[in-house]
């Protein structure tokens, strides 16, 4: 297990320095080529930055190597929750409907890759992601969200690094803490309290997968412009935890048959 973590720093700090090369990405008019790590990139207040003196083409690895902290520097101290202080549905719901390899994975789902690269081979244009979380949880800390070939290698690259430096305890309560869930909610307590006014520990079931349905289109599905969407999507998220054997079929037919409960 030391190798393979060491492979894998090894190998994600490779890809981060070639894909932030600051001869890799040129101004679309004229001017001198400049770091991916800067390109359109805006960081809040009070987010930790990489030492001035550290060459631009490492900024990116230590910022995945610095995640945690930039993790908790992006929602308020109080709106932070520890994994064990949710309800147990929101990982497992979580997982279900984005990542169902994500204990087997080390940042990147080969298999998910090729899948969604001959869909988008068959359509000529990106019509499906192969994101993990922990893809997902880089891009929305570190990255911008183009769908560039250089982007997406960046993003793969600090994935294997973060996996390497983190526990998926860690990088599942991360993403459940900093994701926007619409509604102006970051984060899974100000969205448990924003549409159901509880706190995340006491989330029942169907409430848990309607926040787990969120972060793939937070505005789109917000349940109080869109509860059909939205209930539509939470009883995607419970079917696949069914399949995925997280609940029991009586579980699975007593969810479904709960109201969205929104505002309750």
């Amino acid at each position: 297990m030391r190798k393979l973590l060491c492979i894998l720093v090894i190998l994600a700090g490779a890809l981060c320095w070639h894909m932030t090369r600051p001869d890799t990405i040129h101004e679309k008019v004229g001017g001198p080529a400049r770091p991916a790590s800067q390109e359109t990139r805006t960081f809040p207040a009070g987010t930790p930055r990489p030492p001035e003196e550290l060459p631009s083409s490492l900024q990116l690895v230590w910022e995945g190597w610095h995640i945690r902290e930039i993790a908790h520097s992006r929602i308020p101290r109080e709106d932070w929750v520890p994994l064990k202080q949710m309800s147990p549905w929101l990982p497992k719901a979580q997982v279900a409907v984005e990542d169902k390899r994500f204990y087997s994975h080390h940042g990147v789902d080969p298999d998910g890759i090729i899948r969604a690269t001959l869909v988008n081979i068959q359509n000529d244009e990106v019509v499906e992601g192969a994101s993990t979380i922990t893809q997902q949880l880089v891009k929305n800390l570190l990255l911008t969200s183009d769908q560039s070939v250089k982007r997406k290698a960046a993003e793969a690259a600090l994935a294997l690094l973060v996996e390497a430096r983190c526990s998926k305890e860690e990088i599942l309560e991360m993403y459940l803490n900093t994701t926007f869930l619409g509604s102006g909610a970051t984060g899974v307590k100000q969205a448990s309290q924003v549409y159901f006014g509880k706190n995340p520990k006491d989330l029942s079931l169907p409430q848990a997968a309607t926040l787990a349905g969120l972060p793939y289109a937070p505005t789109a599905l917000n349940p109080y412009a869109n509860w059909q969407g939205s209930k539509k999507r939470r009883n995607l998220v419970l079917n696949r935890m069914a399949e995925q054997d997280m609940i029991t079929p009586e579980q699975l037919e007593d969810a479904l048959n709960e109201p969205l409960g929104i505002g309750k």
